[in-house]
């Protein structure tokens, strides 16, 4: 384990056993057994120790809600509700609710700016989803559905916390699921919209997609061919550009589709690929 990971280790089973706020530096060190000069070499501050633990759980959480999509189907709506259970499952585990809720508090810009790009992703994560679930004609009210339920789930686990009640977060989420399901029949039926969603529209910031890609492209696989590992390898390359050439990537990726012909899993990494890049690549254009 190195250094930062035993500050990490050791902040959060303080954090746990006492709460944050009684939480001291000075106690993370002594339990940690890392000098103070050590700590500061990784850490700034509290508020840049809790935005690391918050960014290792959420990488966490993503990893495994992608899996689950590689051994699934992403139309099954099964598939989506383990991935949102996988979620508050790992968030209990961590105990990662006060530490967002600490957040909120905390005078760091860093920590600030995360938060919102966090909870933008997740909302506009879950309005893709749904679309992929329950289909296209649920696209316009998909952010008016992604926040009710988003928001919904967000206070009652708090509400829960505050009043120190014994709930299940199995039962909170089976019970917001149940109305979910309600609120998409809802919406087939009334056409009013909130909050209007466009898949085309509302593509996530380059920054987002850009994670993404590392994400599908970045592990290593001993079954790729010396040519497809060099067009991914240029794609990763891009990708470290300020100002990425979308529509050579998008060629690439085109390339990389027809190349693909070994494993389903591959198939659907690929296609999902060429899907970003091209509509990175006509968001970018002059005349679109």
């Amino acid at each position: 384990m190195t250094k930062k990971e035993q500050i990490i280790e050791a902040a959060k089973s303080l954090f746990r056993d006492i709460g944050y706020h009684h939480t001291s530096i000075q106690d993370i060190l002594e339990k940690s057994g890392v000098s103070k000069g050590t700590f500061y070499n990784h850490f700034s501050s509290k508020s840049q120790l809790i935005l690391s633990i918050i960014q290792d759980v959420d990488a966490k959480v993503e990893e495994q809600q992608n899996q689950l999509l590689i051994e699934g189907d992403s139309h099954n709506k099964e598939i989506l509700y383990s991935q949102l259970g996988l979620k508050h499952f790992v968030y209990r585990r961590e105990n990662i609710l006060e530490l967002y809720n600490i957040s909120m508090a905390e005078n760091d810009e860093a920590l600030k700016k995360y938060m919102a790009t966090s909870h933008y992703r997740e909302l506009n994560w879950l309005a893709r989803r749904l679309i992929e679930v329950y289909g296209v004609e649920i696209e316009a009210n998909a952010m008016d559905l992604s926040t009710h339920f988003i928001g919904g789930i967000g206070y009652q686990f708090r509400y829960s916390n505050q009043m120190n009640l014994d709930t299940n977060s199995s039962d909170i989420l089976a019970y917001n699921i149940v109305r979910l399901e309600k609120n998409i029949e809802i919406t087939k039926q009334h056409k009013h919209v909130l909050f209007p969603f466009n898949i085309e529209n509302n593509d996530e910031d380059q920054e987002v997609v850009v994670a993404h890609i590392r994400n599908l492209l970045g592990h290593e696989d001993t079954d790729r061919a010396s040519e497809e590992q060099e067009l991914i390898d240029f794609i990763l390359d891009e990708c470290q550009n300020p100002r990425i050439r979308w529509s050579i990537c998008e060629g690439i990726a085109r390339q990389l589709k027809i190349l693909s012909s070994s494993s389903s899993t591959k198939d659907r990494n690929y296609n999902e690929l060429f899907n970003m890049v091209y509509k990175q690549t006509r968001k970018n254009r002059p005349y679109s």
